[in-house]
């Protein structure tokens, strides 16, 4: 324990020296996304320790420096409140308190790692780092799906008769496709922004879009492609007004095709898997159903849906249905296996968890839309940070009627930080836009939009 301790201490300076507070910032944030369950316990709670005392240092360098921080909004706070009392009940009611208050204690582990997080963003220079570990994540782990690619042989995957499906870095193949989606989200963003790229430039972010665009292709997640294009889209509309018409148009025009041209319907049949459209889901809901019906008021138990698999089981006897949920049960950990988010929340948490289900989007979409037609007008790529972190929020919350991870996950930090960092970018503008208007552009290269406001930016 004291050998990791210490190269970690030793690798922490080398980390300050080489490129101080940023080059600090990105590496621990990216490896808190990229720590899987899977590493080795001791390393894995060097690198939480590690990211929880460097994050801690760091905010609190910033305080003393510029005494006057963003604050959260009292609605985040009573919603993290109401949270994680919410897992404590339902932890103290279940049949496995010690399981239940493990989850309660990640889960308020990740919150303070994500208030850690907003309290080291001092200007766009922080976000922009943010937003780059959240790309580095996704190009690490599609470098992992094409490695997978050729080491499992590209001429035996074609031969398949199914639809290839290659897994990262990640076990979970839906984890890998979520992590590529929201990568490629914020990298598709980017392109919008204003500021001055070399040619080289401009075509590495061309070649790392397409990179990922290729391994969320190859991971054939349905939830991970609804998040890319729902959140593209969402962003297009709300930067683009006038093009909804045409949008609409172009939708509607696409979704014939697939229907009734039959070389398209047959290539997005085969693709999107059509035929199991819902794979084994409507057997996990309805099991999920029957666990709330029995536990209404505070739920199964954080993490405890899986005690519950095969009192509930609905699949027939032998049939692939029955071998997938045993499969599930066997292989996955024991978060999220609703493959709903909302079903999830009601079904470990009773209906406190379906509050903050619903009392979730609530919040994100309406301090995102918020900021979003304030910043319109004010700052340019503030704007787009902005917009495209609504835009991430909006694609997960639609691929959480398909999956229950990425959200609000009893603490998992590598699935659920993505979208929090993108909340947290939110929250920063909403209290520079709305109290404290003097700093809203700070760091932000695009200032001169508002004079009035251009004025007031020095530090």
């Amino acid at each position: 324990m004291a050998i990791p301790l210490l190269l970690g201490v030793f690798v922490y300076y080398l980390l300050l020296k080489a490129g101080g507070y940023d080059l600090n910032l990105f590496v621990t944030i990216s490896l808190l996304i990229l720590t899987s369950s899977d590493l080795n316990v001791v390393l894995r709670f060097g690198i939480i320790a590690w990211a929880a005392a460097s994050l801690s240092w760091f905010a609190y360098s910033n305080y003393i420096r510029e005494k006057e921080q963003a604050g959260l909004p009292p609605a985040l706070i009573y919603f993290v409140i109401f949270t994680v009392l919410s897992l404590l009940f339902s932890s103290i009611f279940s049949g496995n308190p010690v399981k239940g208050l493990s989850a309660t204690g990640r889960q308020f582990i990740f919150f303070g790692f994500v208030f850690l997080i907003y309290k080291n963003i001092t200007g766009f220079k922080e976000m922009i780092i943010l937003v780059s570990t959240v790309i580095l994540a996704g190009f690490v782990t599609s470098s992992g799906v094409l490695y997978n690619l050729i080491t499992q042989g590209l001429i035996v995957l074609l031969a398949s008769e199914a639809p290839i499906r290659v897994t990262g870095i990640f076990a979970n193949i839906n984890v890998a496709g979520g992590t590529i989606a929201v990568a490629l989200l914020a990298l598709f963003f980017s392109f919008f922004m204003k500021n001055k790229k070399s040619a080289f430039s401009k075509l590495f972010t061309v070649f790392l879009f397409f990179f990922l665009f290729v391994g969320l292709v190859l991971t054939n997640s349905r939830a991970a492609l609804l998040t890319f294009v729902l959140g593209s889209a969402t962003f297009i509309l709300i930067v683009y007004p006038n093009l909804r018409l045409k949008f609409i148009l172009s939708i509607t025009v696409f979704i014939l095709a697939v229907l009734f041209i039959p070389p398209v319907n047959e290539f997005f049949s085969f693709f999107l898997r059509f035929e199991k459209f819902l794979n084994i889901r409507d057997h996990l809901w309805t099991m999920s159903w029957e666990t709330i019906k029995a536990n209404p008021f505070f739920g199964a138990g954080p993490d405890q849906f899986k005690d519950f698999f095969f009192k509930y089981i609905t699949a027939p006897s032998g049939s692939y249905a029955e071998f997938m949920i045993k499969k599930l049960y066997t292989d996955a950990g024991d978060t999220g296996l609703s493959h709903n988010f909302f079903i999830f929340r009601t079904t470990e948490l009773g209906i406190p968890g379906l509050i903050t289900a619903l009392w979730l989007p609530g919040l994100f979409i309406y301090f995102g839309s918020k900021v979003a037609t304030k910043m319109r007008s004010v700052d340019w790529n503030g704007f787009i940070l902005v917009t495209g972190a609504l835009s991430v929020g909006i694609g997960l919350f639609a691929r959480g009627f398909f999956e229950s991870i990425g959200l609000l996950t009893h603490g998992w930090l590598m699935v659920d930080l993505p979208f929090w960092i993108c909340f947290m970018i939110i929250l920063f503008y909403y209290h520079r836009a709305f109290f404290d208007q003097t700093k809203i552009l700070k760091n932000s290269p695009s200032h001169n939009r508002d004079a009035s406001l251009s004025e007031s930016t020095e530090d």
